[in-house]
């Protein structure tokens, strides 16, 4: 099984990386730092060969105009490096923890700020960011369902044995996450899973209906699950979630979204 440490390292460069690039689009603040950017910017850690099979994990973000492609492995000529000297303070620092990288690189002036900022622009998703501007609580709610989509399918594509055992079991179904209004929701993103196979996308999956569907009734209530003010029972309960399907399924992806949330925040 792979080691903690590399594994949330991994779900970090595969799952919420990307999610960035909602920061990006949707505030705009954020947009007018990086639409007319192009640059390359590498973050890695000193791993253990005979744990992570390199001894450097690394990943690197390309920038081009607004758009954001997250690669993983070391880039050949990154214009910054932000390193750390362990796999695990790296972690820290994703998590919003006192650690520090060494950084190399300043040939393109101001872009260690915009690249810190919108790494920071993380921690809305962390369990104490409660944003009050409605704006601030939709991308919370936006950025935090995408990534767990994500990391559900990266958690299966990396091998543990709980979530592969429970993908190989279906054989093609559509978990769809939306909020507010079913015929036009606010956020929409899915898990699809097939034989073992797993995929996240974003907006509604059209090609076949859900076979478990997460209905948050509004932003509102997507945020008091998310935060946990109340448990998912509860929330259904209350209605700030609806769960159409089946229940032993919903609550066994419940349980793995649980878990990794706890690993990312």
């Amino acid at each position: 099984m792979i080691n903690q440490d590399l594994l949330t390292a991994k779900l970090f460069f595969n799952a919420a990386f990307p999610v960035m690039q909602v920061v990006i689009d949707d505030d705009p603040a954020m947009n007018a730092k990086f639409r007319d950017l192009q640059a390359t910017v590498q973050i890695c850690a000193k791993a253990d060969p005979a744990i992570a099979g390199t001894e450097l994990l690394a990943c690197h973000l390309v920038f081009d105009k607004g758009k954001l492609c997250i690669n993983e492995g070391p880039a050949e000529r990154p214009d910054l490096t932000l390193s750390f000297n362990s796999v695990a303070k790296m972690n820290t620092m994703f998590r919003g923890g006192a650690a520090l990288p060494s950084i190399k690189g300043f040939a393109k002036p101001g872009l260690l700020i915009k690249v810190f900022s919108l790494l920071m622009s993380l921690m809305i998703m962390m369990p104490k960011s409660r944003p009050k501007d409605p704006a601030k609580q939709k991308l919370k709610v936006k950025m935090c369902l995408y990534m767990v989509t994500r990391a559900l399918s990266t958690y299966n594509k990396l091998g543990n044995p709980e979530m592969s055992e429970w993908c190989r079991r279906q054989p093609d179904r559509i978990y769809q996450f939306i909020v507010g209004e079913e015929s036009a929701p606010e956020i929409a993103c899915y898990l699809r899973v097939k034989a073992g196979k797993s995929k996240s996308g974003h907006g509604i999956y059209t090609r076949r209906s859900p076979f478990v569907l997460f209905h948050f009734s509004s932003v509102a209530g997507a945020l008091k699950v998310l935060l946990k003010d109340v448990g998912f029972v509860e929330g259904v309960e209350q209605g700030c979630v609806e769960v159409l399907g089946s229940p032993e399924y919903a609550m066994a992806l419940n349980d793995f979204m649980a878990v990794l949330q706890g690993m990312l925040t």
